[in-house]
């Protein structure tokens, strides 16, 4: 299958009116195109964007690039929602939530929907979510599993706090804590001791069927 032209996606992706993700998104799902796959290719011209944001790409980013490339990817999720497999049910409840400092949530709502389309149950705390919050959250929901994502890496020591202020709790062997964002690597879940890295979304899922023993 053909894949999507980069130069396209980033002009769908900074299109201001936002009509052009939902005529990509279509077409994608006519090409017989998997909604993951589909966010692969929108997420590849995320990260370019982002790039050239922090001065590393080609072309120069701006703000407002973020808000708009953002606000299209929030489009597709809701146009790609309805097209995700359902599989499994009651397979356990997942907290998730973007560590304090950081605002981003595209990643995590993603995930959020694979998770759900596989018949987890999930709760989204969203983003900047305080340490304290997140541990109260553990302790009144009992979910089976605790969703960190971060994407800035000067938020990435929230993460670390988060683990220490459930043990200072008593609550961290009662819950799985996967990790996962742009600025996260499976070296650091180790340091801080997370009991998993989700390198995406699929990635992610596979782990936490794994926590609650189902199979793939």
């Amino acid at each position: 299958m053909e894949t999507a032209d980069p130069k396209e996606i980033l002009s769908i992706l900074l299109d201001f009116k936002g009509e052009r993700v939902k005529e990509f998104c279509e077409r994608r799902i006519r090409d017989r195109i998997t909604p993951h796959g589909i966010f692969a290719e929108l997420s590849a011209g995320l990260d370019e964007i982002g790039r050239g944001f922090e001065g590393k790409g080609g072309t120069r980013y701006f703000t407002s690039d973020l808000i708009v490339s953002g606000r299209n990817m929030k489009r597709a999720l809701a146009i790609l929602r309805p097209h995700f497999p359902k599989g499994g049910k009651g397979r356990g409840l997942v907290i998730l939530g973007t560590v304090k400092g950081d605002v981003h949530d595209i990643g995590k709502m993603i995930f959020s929907v694979t998770l759900e389309s596989n018949g987890f149950s999930c709760i989204d705390l969203g983003v900047d979510v305080d340490r304290a919050i997140f541990a109260g959250s553990v302790a009144s929901q009992r979910p089976d599993i605790l969703s960190l994502s971060a994407l800035l890496s000067s938020t990435l020591p929230a993460m670390g706090e988060v683990i220490e202020e459930l043990k200072r709790r008593g609550l961290r062997e009662d819950v799985k804590v996967i990790v996962g964002g742009h600025a996260v690597t499976e070296e650091f879940a180790r340091e801080i001791g997370a009991d998993a890295y989700g390198r995406d979304a699929i990635d992610g899922l596979k782990k936490c069927l794994a926590f609650v023993g189902a199979g793939t």
